[in-house]
């Protein structure tokens, strides 16, 4: 027997279903009717990111609620009036960030056409680039090579995600942890 699937409104294309609603209520309902597995990988990545640079706390009891916000606008849209951009990384309209990242041209280049979907996926690539080179965020050099590496990652060739692209699924740790 074949696997269900499910026109999936966030890669507009046939994928395999989710075989039960992902949150209570009528907003999981509708994510099993018009959301793929793969899509529901993606937002649980992308949440994994939030949560840690944002430093949410998942036990908090306004948490879930905040969490439904996120998700309805992460596979639905924004509430009526939100700004669209047309996305550099993710090549289609899609909400904007909030507010100027930070100031300066390319800190604009971003704001308007960098979607909040994309500007979240920044932080795991910057941490990267830290940890790899050794950066202090305090030196003028380190922050010179993150804003080169923030306009590549936005702005540079292959920085539009190929079509169908979701995140790689995080294997299962290893009992015991790294060995030193």
């Amino acid at each position: 027997m074949s696997e269900p699937t499910v026109h999936c409104a966030y890669f507009d294309k046939e994928l395999p279903a989710l075989t039960k609603p992902p949150l209570p209520g009528a907003l999981g309902a509708r994510i099993q009717a018009t959301i793929s597995q793969p899509a529901w990988q993606a937002w649980l990545a992308i949440e994994k990111l939030l949560i840690k640079h944002f430093e949410f706390d998942p036990n908090d009891p306004t948490f879930m609620r905040q969490r439904a916000t996120a998700v309805q606008e992460f596979f639905f849209g924004p509430p009526p009036g939100e700004r669209m951009v047309v996305c550099s990384k993710f090549g289609r309209e899609l909400p904007g960030i909030a507010n100027l990242p930070f100031p300066g041209a390319l800190g604009q280049r971003i704001y308007a056409n960098v979607s909040q979907r994309a500007w979240a996926m920044w932080p795991e690539q910057e941490r990267i680039l830290i940890n790899h080179y050794g950066m202090s965020l305090v030196d003028p050099q380190s922050q010179k090579v993150l804003l080169q590496s923030m306009e590549e990652f936005f702005f540079g060739e292959g920085a539009q995600l190929p079509e169908g692209w979701a995140p790689p699924q995080q294997a299962a740790p290893s009992k015991g942890g790294p060995r030193k």
